[in-house]
């Protein structure tokens, strides 16, 4: 057997054919004579076989040596997995990220090159991944979401199984925005109906956490959750196969009631979802997530070559933010270079295209498989978002670190709402949640008990993912997780010989610390700063002048925005937002008068006073001259004489009251109950 030079050679494709016809002994002396005692085949699953089912796996194992260069066999879950979805039956993979749940959906394309398969994917981005790993195996593929062109040659094809792979975005299968997408439309259609003959659903964990309902929220992505309504508009016994790394009990079993999986005919297949080249460790935010110095350890002054690093946010500003911050710790000559990128679905499409290519680069730029350190800035909601995120890290197999780092309210809040129900550990503390829950109440029973744990990290994961094999506390590094283990204290791990940088922590008096107690070079940042009584001084802009000046703050901020060459890549809210517009509208006119004074009065940099400081003062200038000449222009109101105090008794009550009428009306700060009594007098 020759060696062609790639997977789409035509040789291969030759030999490919070649395997596809071969019977079940002349499978067995073609393994024989052409696989390589170091790519042994799973023998002992082989041999429990019937015929059928192994001559479809055997013939699969075959298929992928030839495809793979004659680099790979497949493992035999894969094969399992295979086996099933080939003889109609439901399947559920269970297995952690990076063990090889694409090659499930690859083999069956191998095996029936002349049917379609359908892959539901979550992500674009993960579309165009996944595409590029179908075609370097020789798989005709396409991806369907609301960017894919209306051309009418691509659908025909679509329409007459030209492809052999769809990844289809589940929002494309049923009425989206008031319209109905064209492959949704498709499914109408007998002769596309004919062409497909098994559905994949990657990242499976979507359907439950994304397309059903959760404590009381609606679904933020509801097409998830009509994937049952779309697997009744398919020919009868099409075969699922729903695949994850993340699939606790609760989510498992609730992917199966509602995609109607048979318990009966479906095959469930669980590895170990342990990651043991993944070190695990937590840390506790100093002050709130808004003191970017808590993410001081990524990079460190004097400068230290940085670690690939992924973190992840709460929200875009704090990415943006966070970003500058970590830039501006750079050395001179490396900032603004594009070693610390922020990444979010509100920029611009070439940006993010361009932020992402340039992040898997291994010359200069970061290998996506090659990420070292996976941080959550503040605590994730979930557990199976956490296991998701901390995924990404260490997918070539070498060490990588995955850190949570906790808000100070995730070690203190109160337990008493917790619903006592123990079939969804990730149920948020408060119990029933709204679309005002604020995050500390949101935030899930199983993420809390992780954090404060002071028990091993990786047995409480196997334990939410009911990880029970041999495997589930494995580790390949020496380094378990940043918990004691009196039996091992060599496999404690210190986060602090890791990064490259120092944490920073608060002692019990408000002292900020670079350096943990014990570390004899520790950094006093701030000594506590005992409270002072605050100074008498110039008061508050007046209350009724606060909301002419926002508006015209706001309008300005509008159009800078909107002839920003930067707009793509920063919202608006990062020139100014809501709280800094609330804040110079309070400011007192006395205090406001310079491209300093707006800056020190945002906590701004000098490089943003420079870019937008002058156009903010002078609108708040010509504000506060327009007000200084109506209220010039006003005439004044007459003088009312001194009233005795002696007197005052003798004064008629009706006189009393219109005076302090009066009174009330020219002077809008007096208590509102002061203004209700005078006019009920």
């Amino acid at each position: 057997m020759n060696n062609p030079d790639t997977l789409i050679n035509p040789i291969l494709s030759q030999w490919l054919e070649f395997a596809r016809q071969l019977s079940l002994p002349d499978l067995e002396a073609f393994a024989r004579a052409n696989i390589p005692a170091n790519l042994p085949l799973p023998a002992t699953y082989l041999n429990s076989l019937d015929n059928d089912y192994k001559t479809i796996a055997l013939r699969a194992c075959i298929l992928v040596f030839i495809a793979s260069n004659k680099r790979m066999i497949p493992r035999q879950y894969q094969l399992e997995a295979s086996n099933a979805t080939a003889h109609g039956l439901d399947c559920t993979i269970d297995s952690g990220t990076g063990s090889g749940k694409t090659l499930c959906q690859i083999i069956l394309n191998l095996l029936y090159p002349n049917t379609t398969s359908i892959t539901i994917s979550p992500l674009k981005r993960l579309q165009i991944l996944q595409a590029a790993e179908f075609e370097r195996w020789g798989i005709k593929v396409a991806c369907i979401n609301e960017d894919t062109p209306s051309d009418r040659e691509l659908w025909d094809c679509i329409r007459d199984g030209f492809y052999q792979h769809l990844i289809v975005q589940p929002e494309q299968l049923k009425i989206y925005q008031g319209h109905l997408p064209r492959l949704a439309r498709l499914l109408h259609n007998q002769r596309f109906l004919k062409t497909i003959a098994r559905v994949h659903v990657d990242e499976a964990h979507n359907h439950y956490l994304a397309g059903l309902p959760q404590h009381g929220l609606p679904p933020f992505r509801p097409a998830w959750g009509a994937l049952d309504e779309f697997r009744l508009r398919l020919p009868k016994g099409t075969p699922f196969q729903a695949l994850s790394g993340t699939l606790p009990p609760h989510i498992k079993l609730a992917i199966h009631n509602h995609l109607n999986f048979d318990p009966t005919r479906a095959v469930s297949l669980k590895l170990s979802s342990n990651r043991p080249n993944i070190v695990y460790a937590t840390h506790r935010i100093v002050g709130s997530l808004k003191d970017f110095r808590n993410a001081d350890f990524l990079i460190s002054i004097p400068y230290k070559p940085v670690i690939k690093s992924l973190i992840f946010h709460d929200n875009t500003e704090q990415c943006a933010g966070l970003s500058d911050y970590l830039d501006e710790r750079l050395p001179l000559d490396l900032r603004k270079t594009g070693i610390v990128r922020h990444y979010h679905s509100g920029m611009s499409k070439e940006y993010l295209t361009q932020v992402f290519e340039d992040f898997c680069k291994p010359n200069g730029g970061l290998d996506v498989s090659d990420v070292e350190a996976v941080v959550d800035y503040g605590l994730p909601q979930k557990m199976s978002t956490s296991q998701q995120r901390g995924g990404r890290g260490g997918r070539r197999g070498q060490l990588a670190v995955y850190l949570v780092m906790a808000e100070p309210w995730a070690f203190t809040a109160a337990l008493d709402s917790v619903v006592p129900d123990g079939t969804d550990p990730d149920r948020p503390i408060c119990g029933r949640l709204t679309k005002t829950t604020p995050k500390a109440a949101r935030a899930g029973l199983a993420m809390i008990l992780y954090v404060r744990s002071e028990v091993c990290l990786r047995t409480m994961i196997s334990q939410y993912l009911a990880d029970r094999s041999t495997e589930a506390l494995s580790i390949s590094f020496g380094w378990c997780c940043d918990r004691p283990h009196p039996e091992r204290p060599e496999i404690q791990f210190d986060k602090r010989t890791f990064f490259p940088g120092r944490f920073i922590y608060e002692e019990e008096d408000g002292a900020i610390y670079a350096g943990d107690v014990g570390e004899p070079d520790r950094v006093h940042l701030n000594p506590p700063v005992a409270r002072k009584r605050k100074p008498r001084g110039v008061s508050n802009r007046k209350t009724e002048q606060r909301a002419p000046l926002q508006s015209l703050i706001r309008t300005w901020l509008s159009k800078a925005h909107s002839i920003d060459p930067l707009r793509a890549v920063r919202p608006a809210s990062f020139i100014l937002d809501a709280k800094g517009i609330n804040k110079l509208s309070t400011v007192h006119p006395d205090r406001i008068k310079t491209v300093g004074d707006v800056a020190a009065a945002l906590g701004e940099t000098e490089e943003w006073m420079m870019e937008w400081g002058a156009q903010i003062i002078e609108i708040i200038t010509n504000y506060d001259t327009d007000i200084h000449v109506q209220s010039t222009e006003r005439p004044a109101p007459a003088k009312r004489g001194k009233v005795q105090e002696t007197n005052i008794e003798y004064e008629p009550r009706a006189k009393r009251a219109k005076i302090t009428a009066v009174l009330t009306e020219a002077n809008p700060n007096v208590r509102r109950s002061t203004r209700k009594t005078a006019k009920s007098k």
